[in-house]
């Protein structure tokens, strides 16, 4: 009703809402909501990073699905550590520069370890051309690969040697392919993968994932020689690391063979 509905001077009655009654009746529930709001936000994970550690298990997967065309098992079997980075964009036509993002973990006493977000920067790969994704896997060799993977960054083919993955399970167990290789990779831009040349690459502990993902057990780790904690993450069994990383700890250990040195 309007003023003239009720006599000069009166007030509504109580069963009317009048527009200053809705106010004073709304305005509690909204500084409420307004308060809960950066608790809700809060409460909700970022699933960025579980996406990223699925994605880096579905790559292992395709990787061996085609005998043909995946790494051989012996090679797998002798895998020190593994980084899986999907998704690395290319520019440039022959040359150019590359980014892109995903994990890595090693073999231990008690299995696969808790991963380390991983990435890389850097030159082009190989004959890819324009703005093709290329999914890469590296495989580490050197019994001194989780120290090589615990520095905060370093060039495979300058402080890590690297070499073209051989593909195809028919290749002989006992083989020395690429032997003096520190590092083999594969890559995936279309299709089957294949061998690849990442020298000049830059492959860097993406501190800032590892950060959120594992939070103050992280830094409790750190040393003075290992800010990042990361040698902590590389050396502990897989089994004890967050929900948000562990398809791809289930990965490596499906497609790649026990953890357990």
């Amino acid at each position: 009703p309007g003023p003239a509905a009720f006599p000069a001077g009166g007030t509504a009655p109580d069963w009317i809402m009048t527009p200053s009654r809705r106010w004073r009746l709304a305005a509690p529930l909204l500084a409420l909501a307004c308060a809960t709001l950066p608790l809700r936000a809060q409460d909700q994970p970022d699933d960025k990073f579980a996406r990223r550690a699925e994605r880096a298990a579905e790559v292992l997967g395709e990787l061996v699905r085609v005998p043909d065309s995946a790494p051989p098992d012996a090679l797998l079997r002798k895998a020190e550590c593994v980084a899986v980075v999907p998704g690395v964009v290319q520019a440039g036509l022959g040359i150019g520069g590359r980014v892109g993002f995903g994990l890595a973990s090693c073999r231990t006493a008690s299995g696969w370890s808790q991963p380390s977000f991983v990435g890389l920067k850097g030159g082009s790969i190989g004959l890819q051309i324009g703005g093709q994704a290329a999914d890469i896997v590296l495989v580490f060799l050197n019994p001194n690969a989780q120290r090589t993977l615990s520095r905060s960054t370093f060039t495979l083919g300058g402080n890590a040697s690297v070499a073209a993955g051989p593909v195809g399970r028919n290749l002989a167990a006992e083989t020395d392919y690429k032997a003096q290789a520190e590092i083999l990779a594969w890559s995936r831009s279309r299709g089957l993968f294949a061998g690849v040349t990442l020298s000049g690459t830059r492959f860097h502990i993406d501190g800032n994932a590892n950060r959120k993902v594992y939070g103050a057990a992280l830094d409790a780790h750190a040393t003075a020689r290992d800010t990042q904690g990361v040698a902590w993450l590389l050396t502990s069994a897989g089994s004890g690391a967050p929900a948000t990383v562990q398809a791809f700890v289930a990965a490596l250990a499906k497609h790649v063979g026990p953890g357990t040195r």
